[in-house]
């Protein structure tokens, strides 16, 4: 047997046994040297001891570590005074108008993107009313989103990172037919009202995104092109 046989027996490199039977006193200079019977005993002794013990390391139940479970600060809710003021973005192309609870007090939003700071005590009072949850305005205060988010929704999601309601239009033609067959009937709304602003402008959306309109929501506004 030769210096590498023996190498590749115990899958080390011939460097490393040239070294041991090196380290035993015999005289090895390469690995196509033949092997006396000598160095095979003390080399197959010596690696099968090896091989033993790293099989005994590895079959050791490894010890278990007790894992303290870190506390999780709890988010603080955020109180708001009646008096706060709370910035409130239109969603709908249309002009909207509320009342405060003062009845005299008026909010305005003539169209998409518009903006007005409303009092959080008139915001509370319209909580339930088509215009929170019908998604005609985007309270953009995180908070009052998250406090709110059963009566809200989902719904806010459709106008994330929504300038103007051209943009619906940017989408592909199939990620369009999706948003418009899973819309509020409010999004639907601002999407056939878009739609008809932008033929009316000459702004032409794609004849295909037209032909999905009038057949998901049966209008005709192709034939105004």
């Amino acid at each position: 047997m030769k210096v590498f046989e023996l190498s590749k027996e115990f899958d080390v490199t011939n460097k490393e046994m040239i070294d041991f039977l090196k380290s035993k006193g015999f005289k090895v200079s390469s690995h196509s040297q033949n092997l006396t019977d000598d160095m095979i005993e003390v080399a197959r002794n010596d690696f099968k001891q090896k091989e033993e013990e790293a099989v005994k390391v590895e079959e050791q139940p490894k010890p278990v570590t007790k894992t303290t479970r870190k506390s999780v600060p709890e988010k603080k809710i955020k109180n708001f005074k009646p008096d706060d003021r709370i910035l409130c973005r239109s969603i709908v192309p249309w002009y909207v108008e509320m009342l405060g609870v003062d009845n005299v007090t008026t909010y305005k939003w003539p169209g998409y993107g518009d903006v007005e700071y409303v009092a959080y005590r008139d915001l509370q009072s319209w909580r339930r009313k088509p215009i929170i949850t019908k998604a005609k305005i985007m309270i953009e205060d995180p908070d009052i989103c998250e406090q709110w988010k059963h009566d809200l929704g989902s719904m806010y999601q459709k106008y994330l990172g929504i300038d103007y309601p051209e943009e619906f239009f940017d989408k592909t033609d199939e990620e369009f037919e999706t948003l418009l067959v899973n819309a509020s009937p409010t999004l639907k709304e601002v999407i056939k009202y878009t739609a008809m602003d932008m033929v009316r402008n000459q702004n032409y959306p794609s004849l295909q995104k037209i032909s999905i309109i009038d057949k998901v929501l049966d209008t005709g506004i192709k034939d105004f092109v």
